[in-house]
């Protein structure tokens, strides 16, 4: 069993997200229930008085300007929920990313400043304890929110239920798929940092490279915080390792694709410190439009929906992966060429026309998988042309497309830097090195990785690289975050 989270609308970390994906149930904190009835009795007390605010008393969009009557309340939010609900074909939701959004929502929900029943927010945490989750599909939001996704995800409240005012525009403006999907996103980075340091620090055992260049000395005249906690966490993982030791090094300069790894990481840890830290102010956001202001009593238009700086800092993540990505793959040629790794070509037993990770072409694999990382890592943030709703909705932030890059290139990353490894433990083992040579953080995945590889057996049968990726995967440590 998960522990349940519990939200309060101010301290949901990614972590919190991660775990409600993973299956954690959701409370609402004691606190929070005051502050939902607080917000809803603003919203009661602006339908009762008639007054034009727009989602309660009025149209959505460009319909803002045509009231409603409170009898039509009810069906106005059911219609308006269901109309919003168009189905295109697309890629399904997952039950992680939808258990995340709800989680989000929820969240938001319990600031109190969207002015929902505490009956519909009772709903959503029984809906979020259940195994039935609707089918929401992915690719319809320009990052203003997730219009048609909630209301997708809705849906099933309106069975047996009305909805009261303001309900329906609660439950479908919000960025909290975006946000939940983006969050997982985001972990898995963590876990892909830690990969890449992992292959890099693999990579200079098997050349047998120059581990001053990663020395604190360096930091302490580059003083970037990036580099260090990039430096710290290389330097531990080649703790123990036969390297440090004086003449263990082949060359007194290695190329820079070994040099610069603390500083090519360095950005990576810099963009997903960044990126982390507005993550988790978003999460704890509420960008529901109108929200309730609690102490003056009153709803607030604002556009506070528009979701650029969530697309420019995964854009800055997504760009620095394609850029760890770019020397590894570099590493992973340069321990196959003679002249560099001092070993027969490709790594093979023996010069000769077969033999070897070159005979088995998985470098043309890492470079394919490079490429397509890359390609996913081109800047979303400028690409919005749009004039929604008869011009009122002129820009939006398209973070739910930055977010699919994310996970489109997470996937082919992952294929790369294991390959990464995998070329890196073949010379390892070329070199008849010991594990117990090795830092002491990559011993454990030396000798997972080894005897998964076809050394000595190479050409016999298809070499399936599957499970050195799962492998891989579940041995990566976390990176730190800056």
């Amino acid at each position: 069993m998960v522990e349940a989270v519990e939200v309060d609308g101010r301290g949901l970390t990614l972590e919190a997200v991660g775990r409600i994906a993973a299956g954690a149930a959701v409370r609402i904190a004691p606190g929070a229930w005051s502050r939902i009835e607080a917000g809803r009795a603003v919203v009661d007390d602006m339908v009762t008085r008639g007054e034009p605010s727009y989602g309660i008393t009025t149209g959505f969009g460009s319909q803002k300007d045509y009231a409603l009557q409170p009898a039509e309340m009810a069906t106005f939010n059911r219609r308006v929920l269901t109309a919003h609900a168009s189905f295109a074909p697309g890629e399904a939701a997952g039950e992680a990313v939808l258990r995340a959004a709800l989680g989000v929502q929820l969240n938001q929900f319990a600031t109190g400043m969207s002015g929902v029943r505490p009956e519909l927010v009772s709903a959503l945490v029984e809906r979020l304890a259940g195994a039935d989750l609707p089918p929401v599909r992915l690719g319809c939001s320009v990052g203003a929110s997730d219009i048609v996704a909630l209301s997708q995800a809705a849906l099933p409240l309106l069975e047996g239920r009305e909805l009261g005012p303001k309900e329906a525009m609660s439950l479908l403006n919000s960025n909290s798929l975006t946000l939940g999907h983006g969050a997982l996103f985001l972990l898995e980075c963590r876990r892909l940092l830690g990969a890449l340091d992992l292959a890099a620090a693999l990579s200079l055992e098997g050349l047998r490279g120059n581990p001053g260049a990663w020395s604190a000395a360096v930091e302490i005249a580059h003083p970037q915080p990036g580099h260090r906690a990039a430096g710290h966490h290389l330097r531990g993982l080649l703790e123990g390792s036969a390297l440090w030791h004086s003449g263990e090094p082949r060359f007194l300069q290695d190329p820079l694709s070994f040099r610069c790894v603390p500083q090519i990481h360095g950005a990576l840890y810099a963009a997903l410190g960044w990126a982390w830290g507005i993550w988790e102010a978003e999460l704890n956001a509420v960008v529901d439009n109108p929200v309730i202001d609690l102490e003056a009593r009153r709803p607030v238009s604002h556009g506070s929906m528009e979701s650029t700086l969530l697309t420019l800092s995964l854009d800055a993540v997504r760009l620095a992966i394609a850029k760890a990505l770019q020397a590894g793959n570099e590493r992973v040629h340069k321990l196959q060429w003679p002249q560099f790794s001092g070993l027969p070509v490709g790594l093979a037993a023996e010069a000769g026309a077969s033999g070897g990770v070159q005979f088995l072409n998985i470098a043309h694999i890492a470079t394919a998988k490079l490429a397509a990382a890359t390609h996913a890592a081109q800047p979303v943030t400028t690409l919005y042309r749009g004039q929604i709703c008869d011009g009122v909705e002129d820009v939006a932030g398209l973070a739910p497309v930055a977010v699919t890059e994310g996970e489109r290139q997470a996937g082919a990353a992952w294929v790369a830097v294991t390959i990464e490894a995998i070329v890196a433990s073949w010379a390892i083992r070329r070199r008849g090195l010991e594990p117990a040579g090795l830092g002491h953080g990559l011993r454990a995945a030396a000798e997972a990785l080894t005897p998964l590889l076809p050394i000595g057996r190479e050409g016999e049968v298809p070499f399936d690289l599957g499970p050195a990726v799962a492998t891989f995967q579940d041995l990566a440590p976390a990176a730190p975050l800056v």
